[in-house]
């Protein structure tokens, strides 16, 4: 696993906000490397964003996401040893926390796994062809309707 990357956290030295609340954690899960990295990019190149993990297959994943208790989860559709949907699954059978925002990239964006997707628990869908830019827009307007990113009144 690579070293989790970062983005320097919202709240400056005596401007109310705390760091680490304001944070907006990532875990991804993608078993394709070049894709792992790209979504690492992504989120690299919002602010106030770090990827506190990521995995390539099921059971890595769902160790990952208990440990790292991330705000939100980038998940493709198919992994090593299992589905996306295996995960979200198991995730909730055996009380894992669900973040506050999932996310489903795949090459496989039928109506199908869209619907599973989202009986599941997933808040988005996309299609890495045609809608991976969209993942960059939630996490932009996720993290801008957090209320611990505004800054404290004085």
């Amino acid at each position: 696993m690579s070293r989790p990357a970062r983005n320097p956290p919202a709240g400056e030295e005596g401007d109310g906000r705390d760091p680490a609340a304001s944070e907006l954690t990532i875990y991804i899960v993608e078993d394709s490397r070049p894709v792992r990295e790209r979504l690492i990019e992504t989120v690299r190149e919002i602010p106030n964003t770090r990827v506190v993990g990521q995995a390539e297959a099921v059971g890595d994943a769902l160790e990952g996401v208990r440990s790292s208790q991330p705000r939100v989860l980038i998940l493709d559709m198919q992994l090593r040893g299992g589905s996306g949907i295996r995960l979200l699954k198991q995730m909730r059978a055996t009380g894992v926390v669900r973040p506050e925002l999932v996310i489903v990239v795949t090459n496989y964006p039928t109506d199908d796994y869209r619907k599973a997707s989202h009986d599941c628990g997933a808040d988005h869908f996309f299609d890495k062809a045609s809608e991976f830019d969209k993942v960059r827009d939630v996490l932009m307007q996720h993290g801008r309707a957090m209320p611990s990113l505004a800054p404290n009144p004085l």
